[in-house]
């Protein structure tokens, strides 16, 4: 692989940072935002290119089985994911002291019911409010990633049907860990679950670091990509706006589970990744000077995602105390945290880029996101 950056990851990683942002501010149009991109969302673009990143960042060939830097990386998730725990339970203890009963309503505020009790269980990962298990789920996938290193030297069939099989489990089964936080007192992005597009990612991301071509254009597998893509957005909505049953009735939950990711979604994101990756204007777009802004953010998401949460937690308490909010106020919350973000993004890029010209840091040639080291 050559050291010239993929643009087209970070481009598609930084979009997905502002629609999971829209999505976690549970604004009046947010779940319908969410429904009108078709089976699968930005989580699932989103955990495919890191899969990929970490494969960039820490696959090496004929090695043998590397800790080190994937579980380091781990770690430092971890305690990421405990200091934005603190910092929303200080925002609800705020918002409890301000809204008073109203603010009861709100996920996090229920940690002051019984805190010290929550806070032990959110230090083994087993108390984590809405929004606030996705680290947590990429901590569990880069201490799973040295194995599947090693596997995919072994055997690429073979680690695929694992992979596999342990998906099916884990979604028949409704496998999961244990977040006494939420209703079903399971993780809202099951580990065993979501491993299989991480895999298909680190799989992708090896290939790239190869050399080989990732996605290769096929006129036909295109043309059904795009056919599934565009087909699943009306086919989506509809079913969740109840203008129409779903064929398949009752099984139609499992198919779409965002828990479990259900078929539908890995099938509708693979077909998003193919068709952005075989379409030239995607590629042009990656690498126009008018949207490094957007790469940048891809490149920074760590603390983008990180600062994305607590914004996105703030407009949540507002929408909650005040539900009814015009929508004015709604898109002018949305255009300030997407603004925010940006900003912050084009900071880092402006102190990266300080950095290597007084040669205090090299460039690397792979993407760094939740699964890579910066």
């Amino acid at each position: 692989m050559s050291g010239q950056r993929e643009n087209r990851i970070d481009l598609l990683r930084g979009l997905s940072l502002l629609f999971i942002f829209v999505g976690h501010a549970e604004f009046t149009f947010s779940q319908t935002f969410q429904h009108a991109r078709g089976f699968s969302d930005a989580s699932e673009i989103f955990v495919l290119l890191s899969g990929m990143s970490a494969a960039l960042a820490y696959f090496r060939p004929s090695t043998g089985l590397q800790l080190e830097r994937p579980w380091k990386r781990a770690l430092r998730l971890y305690f990421v994911h405990l200091l934005l725990f603190a910092i929303m339970a200080f925002e609800g203890a705020i918002a409890l002291h301000v809204f008073h009963d109203a603010a009861w309503a709100i996920d996090m505020v229920d940690f002051w019911r019984e805190p010290w009790q929550h806070s032990f269980e959110a230090l083994s990962l087993r108390y984590m409010p809405g929004n606030l298990d996705i680290l947590p789920m990429y901590v569990v996938l880069l201490l799973l990633a040295p194995f599947v290193f090693v596997l995919h030297e072994r055997s690429l069939p073979l680690l695929l049907c694992l992979s596999v099989l342990v998906w099916i489990a884990a979604g028949l089964g409704h496998i999961n860990f244990v977040n006494v936080a939420l209703e079903g007192h399971a993780w809202y992005f099951d580990p065993l679950s979501w491993q299989l597009i991480f895999i298909i990612g680190i799989c992708l991301g090896i290939r790239m670091k190869r050399g080989l071509p990732v996605l290769p254009y096929n006129r036909v597998v295109f043309v059904a990509a795009a056919l599934f893509a565009l087909a699943a957005i009306p086919a989506n909505l509809v079913i969740y706006l109840g203008v129409a049953e779903s064929p398949f009735g009752s099984l139609h939950h499992e198919l779409v589970s965002k828990t479990n990711g259900g078929p539908l979604r890995i099938i509708n994101v693979l077909a998003i990744l193919y068709l952005a990756w075989n379409i030239r204007a995607v590629k042009r777009a990656a690498d126009h000077p008018s949207l490094q802004l957007l790469c940048a953010a891809g490149r920074h998401s760590l603390p983008v995602f990180s600062v994305g949460i607590l914004l996105s937690f703030c407009a949540m308490v507002i929408m909650n105390v005040h539900p009814q909010a015009p929508l004015s106020v709604q898109l002018c919350m949305l255009g300030i945290g997407c603004a925010i973000q940006l900003a912050l993004a084009a900071f880092l890029e402006k102190r990266k880029t300080a950095r290597k010209a007084g040669g205090q840091s090299q460039t690397s040639a792979a993407p760094t996101d939740f699964s890579a080291a910066r």
